[in-house]
């Protein structure tokens, strides 16, 4: 009987089975690369067909199976990944759980900050705002940071950047549009909330307990972290990353917390932050995880940054992709991101 590669794969599976390695088997069936699909991804980027992209990287697993650099970019080049930042920020908080330095994500905010007892007396509301709701985007606050275009003058966060006051107090006194958990919001500002509630909580300088708990084990080395004077290292932007490194963060969610079989942050945190806490026209959000795209499976999550930098994770197909893009302004391209990732995901089919 002729022995074929079919043969082979079976042998194998039934060894591991039997041997007690049923994880092996029981693994999701190999994801096959439609060659000529992601050759003409690749000329349709190179076209401007998703405006400036710098860089597309693909792993499936811990094997890095695409990788496409544009212009001037290269693997070494560090890019702004803007909002991802905040994914980075949800995974320093579960380590602050998993560790103790934080007892619950529903503990009142204003129990990190005694000292502004006032403005919580002023308006008692904000009593009810919890870390959770700062994760999940529904604290309260009155915020519109996505209608003047980041690009412009009177964006809410732009001119809290340029604000060289501390920023803790200018945030906390903030009017209420809503109840603490009754409507999403996008607010970068309660980023930095949160940076503040880690390192009260930690004793530790923000980017000092990032690099030590984060990038120091994900053997992350070259990165550049924005300063704003009198606030130090934003929470909710500011970070450049080359592109591999930024695609180890959806590695890490991917694995369940893991990395190179230690873990690094909880699987119950993985599972927990992204999950869908809300909805949000056709997009569901976590805690500072982008869940569900609408026409997407359930099992998809993502981080997202200003100007089109991206970490998305398939955990079906076990395929991380990312991507750093130069679009900053408010022109609207012929195609955008989601026609890009489901191109990908169609490329790779089980």
């Amino acid at each position: 009987m002729e022995i074929t590669q079919k043969h082979i794969l079976h042998a194998v599976l039934v060894f591991y089975t039997l041997t007690g390695f049923s994880s092996f088997a029981q693994r999701p069936p190999h994801v096959f690369l439609n060659v000529d699909s992601i050759k003409a991804i690749d000329r349709d980027i190179r076209n401007d067909r998703y405006g400036k992209v710098s860089s597309l990287v693909i792993f499936k697993g811990a094997k890095l199976v695409h990788e496409k650099y544009f212009g001037f970019s290269q693997v070494s080049t560090l890019h702004p990944i803007s909002s991802v930042t905040k994914s980075i920020t949800s995974i320093a908080v579960g380590i602050c759980i998993d560790n103790g330095f934080i007892v619950t994500i529903d503990e009142p905010v204003h129990d990190f900050f005694p000292e502004y007892e006032d403005i919580f007396n002023a308006n008692p509301v904000k009593r009810q705002i919890t870390l959770r709701h700062l994760l999940a985007q529904t604290a309260g606050f009155d915020w519109d940071e996505w209608t003047p275009h980041y690009s412009y003058a009177g964006n809410q966060l732009v001119e809290l950047s340029q604000n060289s006051d501390n920023w803790i107090p200018l945030i906390l006194s903030l009017p209420m549009d809503s109840l603490p958990g009754g409507k999403f919001t996008y607010n970068s500002a309660c980023s930095d909330l949160i940076k503040e509630i880690i390192c009260r909580s930690t004793g530790m300088d923000f980017v000092d307990f990032v690099d030590e708990f984060i990038f120091q084990k994900l053997d992350i080395q070259n990165y550049h972290w924005d300063i704003y004077p009198g606030n130090g290292n934003p929470a909710w932007g500011g970070l450049s990353l080359t592109t591999r490194d930024m695609a180890k963060i959806g590695m890490l969610m991917q694995n369940k917390g893991q990395w190179r079989n230690k873990q690094v942050v909880s699987e119950r945190w993985v599972t927990l932050s992204t999950s869908k806490f809300v909805e949000t026209k056709d997009i569901g959000y976590g805690l500072h995880w982008w869940v569900e795209p609408s026409g997407d499976p359930s099992h998809a999550f993502y981080a997202a940054g200003y100007g089109d930098q991206y970490v998305f994770v398939d955990t079906e197909k076990e395929l991380v992709i990312a991507i750093n893009a130069k679009n900053f302004t408010d022109y609207k391209w012929n195609n955008d991101y989601k026609h890009l990732i489901k191109r990908i995901l169609n490329a790779y089919t089980l």
